[in-house]
């Protein structure tokens, strides 16, 4: 039911809500907002310094030592909270944007800090293996947002949204969820508000300790933000390339939704299983399998209808729009594999050997998107994505295999090529039928569903059923 609620709340945000105001205050507007978001992702390092990802791969194995700690760590977090809102509001000014962003950049900086401490607490609950209450805070804010801004976009008629009403949306729904995830914490007796401080050799320790997770937080901002703030800095028309960007970001955002529910139910469990000494494989094989099924039907349905599926959602939709669109959603496939493999190596601590392949990746991106943005802006920067994606995610799986001794299963991974191959075949059949589009993608998804559990790609509702509570699948066939 959590998983469910996940794969409802967050996609009917990001398709309902986020696009209802981009269709609402236009592609430039929205666009400005886009790039303005992505510049300040770029500083999130300096909130987190690698905190929340040592927390969740190390503390879950010793998770008896959350209370005692836990309140030194939010002490800590408090003055990083400090710092990033400096350092973002100085980058503000070296990369002279005018003055009058200076207060969406403050607001969307705030929120920032809001939507970590709800992440990091989130991160605590999980760690103790309250896993579904970790789920129900996920889609917290995000139901908040369907609440306010859908009232907003479709009762109050007389209402003229902006983006900064959205903003301050967005300020009040992560301040009600870090509350309920405070009040959860205190209720489980894990922290209380008297008990957190500022603790400054407790603080140095836990940055010298943490400081390879912040390079990893580091490096794959940069190669997943830089693009739109590229495009907005670049081009003489950037603020709309911009939020052409945007829209087939958002369209990508919303599936990524299932790789990231994905990735926090498996970094405690893969953390605790490496701590036990027990085999990781059969978890990482069930849950790529199921990722790379989902991610291919959802690739290969968009390309054949991205036409359709993108005039559908956004009322200035051109052609152009559908090209950008294909080209960015082909990078779903190594996104939704990253999260499998880069989560298991996070969870074993192969911190080092990752930042090495995000800093090639780091590199490639910022030229890829130089020398693409200029030729063919906003569809550039999707054909960037695409390649920088699917290198790293290839060199993540690699390193994941030759780490942990994996055996390549090459019976598995013909059914997987076989799975696409069949599945391309039985669209162009349904195509011949003169139906309705939206039929013909949605008889495309139960085939490629019918196709994947006749395969064995996917495993049974009772083992997913497991997954989403935390439960450690013995075998997943």
């Amino acid at each position: 039911m959590v998983v469910g609620l996940n794969l409802l709340i967050k996609p009917f945000y990001i398709l309902g809500i986020d696009r209802g105001v981009q269709n609402e205050v236009g592609a430039e507007a929205y666009g400005v907002y886009f790039a303005l978001l992505n510049f300040v992702y770029l500083f999130q390092f300096f909130n987190d310094l690698g905190i929340q990802n040592f927390h969740h791969s190390v503390y879950s194995k010793f998770e008896y030592l959350i209370p005692k700690y836990l309140p030194k760590i939010i002490g800590a977090k408090v003055m990083l909270a400090m710092l990033f809102l400096l350092v973002t509001l100085a980058g503000t000014a070296l990369l002279g944007y005018p003055y009058v962003y200076l207060d969406l950049i403050g607001m969307l900086a705030l929120n920032q800090v809001l939507a970590s401490l709800v992440l990091f607490f989130r991160t605590a609950l999980s760690a103790r293996g309250h896993y579904q209450l970790d789920s129900l805070l996920s889609i917290l804010d995000k139901l908040v947002m369907i609440l306010l801004v859908g009232y907003l976009l479709w009762f109050a008629s007389a209402f003229d949204m902006t983006i900064r009403t959205f903003v301050y949306c967005q300020m009040l729904s992560f301040t009600v969820a870090v509350s309920v995830a405070f009040w959860m914490l205190r209720r489980r007796g894990i922290i209380s508000l008297s008990t957190i401080n500022i603790d400054l050799s407790y603080t140095k320790w836990l940055l010298k300790k943490s400081l390879p997770y912040a390079l990893v937080l580091l490096l794959m901002l940069l190669y997943t933000r830089m693009d739109g703030v590229m495009i907005e800095r670049l081009l003489p028309d950037g603020q709309e390339q911009a939020g052409i960007y945007a829209a087939s970001y958002r369209i990508l955002d919303a599936f990524n939704m299932l790789g990231l529910l994905f990735a926090g139910l498996l970094l405690p469990m893969f953390a605790k299983l490496i701590a036990q000494q027990e085999s990781i494989e059969t978890l990482a094989s069930m849950a790529g399998s199921m990722l790379w099924t989902i991610s291919t039907t959802v690739v290969v349905i968009s390309i054949f209808w991205a036409d359709e599926l993108i005039f559908l959602l956004y009322k200035s939709a051109t052609p152009y729009w559908s090209k950008v669109y294909q080209l960015l959603i082909g990078s779903f496939i190594a996104v939704s594999l990253g999260y499998v493999y880069g989560t298991l190596l996070t969870a074993g601590e192969q911190i080092q050997a990752m930042n090495r392949f995000f800093f090639i990746g780091v590199l490639l991106n910022f030229f890829l998107n130089l020398v693409f943005i200029h030729y063919w802006k906003a569809m550039g920067a999707a054909l960037a994505t695409l390649i920088t994606q699917s290198l790293t995610t290839a060199a993540l799986i690699w390193l994941a295999y030759i780490r942990y001794q994996f055996k390549l299963n090459w019976w598995r991974i013909g059914k997987s090529m076989l799975f696409v191959l069949i599945l391309i075949m039985s669209i162009w059949g349904v195509l011949a039928f003169q139906i309705s589009w939206k039929y013909q993608v949605l008889i495309s998804a139960g085939c490629a569903f019918l196709l994947a559990r006749f395969m064995g790609l996917v495993p049974s509702f009772v083992l997913l059923r497991g997954l989403s509570m935390g439960r450690i699948p013995k075998d997943a066939g």
